[in-house]
């Protein structure tokens, strides 16, 4: 087996050019059959949706030796722009199982005299065969209607079905729970909330603003920890994590800079959309950290 970066015009014997494309998520692949640089015969090939584009350009290379193997031709040189692809066929450690129905398949070609030789070329670049290829397979992925030619569910498919239904169970429990009433205005969806959670900007300082468990007033009171839940700015108002974010005066000037670099007004329905955007979500970080310690050295 051989793959190189470029694929010489004197090459001996028929070229097969292989593709396969994943479109409107749709499946298909194809290959091509040339000699003296005309085009001999070719097949397409209808995927199912869950299948990847590595399946299909894999599935390409697979049906193509199957046609040398059912040829007489002595030397047959295949042709794939998919590096990945050649690379796993180079590869000593075998479990791919249409890696290992190619690799078989040559075996048998080579114990009756016959050869194959495997191309990598790079893709778009104008070469007839490679462009032909590429159409046939995103012909066949969007209007094949056949039944699938190949369907076997990739392990990445699985892990993607397993981790969607984690997630739909873990937004009901979320959305069913009788707490974490201020974090669910923040984040109302749990994809979101482990996407911004993961991108590492949240530190302990931003969790209690999060979650309303911090140095606030009236959160102390609740645990006899303060004589008093009302704010500094006026006994009338309870220090919670909504009066010091949207009302009170002390961090006046500071929610208008915020209000001006986030280009729009601090209210909450709009926490979700400003923790979303991580622009946005750093401006309103810096601003939460603000209010905390403030808000905390005073209740100490």
């Amino acid at each position: 087996m051989n793959s190189k970066n470029q694929v010489s015009c004197d090459l001996i014997g028929p070229q097969i050019f292989t593709d396969g494309s994943k479109i409107e998520g749709k499946v298909g692949a194809a290959l091509t059959w040339w000699e003296e640089g005309r085009e001999e015969k070719y097949s397409t090939f209808r995927l199912e949706s869950h299948n990847t584009v590595f399946q299909s350009e894999m599935y390409a290379l697979y049906r193509a030796v199957k046609m040398v193997g059912g040829s007489q031709e002595v030397m047959v040189n295949i042709l794939s722009d998919s590096r990945s692809s050649l690379d796993l066929l180079r590869s000593a450690a075998v479990t791919h199982p249409l890696v290992a129905g190619i690799v078989e398949c040559i075996r048998e070609i080579r114990a009756r005299g016959g050869n194959v030789r495997l191309f990598w070329l790079r893709a778009h670049v104008g070469t007839p065969g490679n462009e032909r290829a590429d159409l046939l397979a995103k012909t066949a992925a969007l209007k094949k209607k056949t039944l699938p030619d190949y369907s076997m569910v990739p392990i990445s498919y699985v892990r993607g079905c397993i981790r969607e239904e984690t997630i739909q169970k873990w937004q009901a429990r979320y959305d069913a729970s009788t707490t974490g009433s201020v974090t669910k205005v923040f984040l109302p969806c749990v994809r979101a909330a482990k996407k911004i959670i993961n991108d590492g900007d949240i530190t302990p300082t931003h969790i209690q603003i999060l979650t309303g468990h911090g140095g606030f007033a009236a959160y102390l009171h609740r645990f006899k920890l303060k004589d008093s839940p009302s704010c500094v700015c006026d006994p009338c108002c309870e220090e919670t994590v909504w009066h010091l974010l949207f009302e009170c005066p002390r961090f006046g000037l500071h929610r208008m800079e915020l209000e001006f670099q986030i280009q729009q007004s601090l209210e909450q329905p709009a926490l979700p959309e400003i923790l979303k955007n991580r622009k946005s979500r750093g401006f309103f970080l810096l601003f939460a950290e603000r209010v905390v310690r403030v808000t905390a050295a005073r209740n100490k």
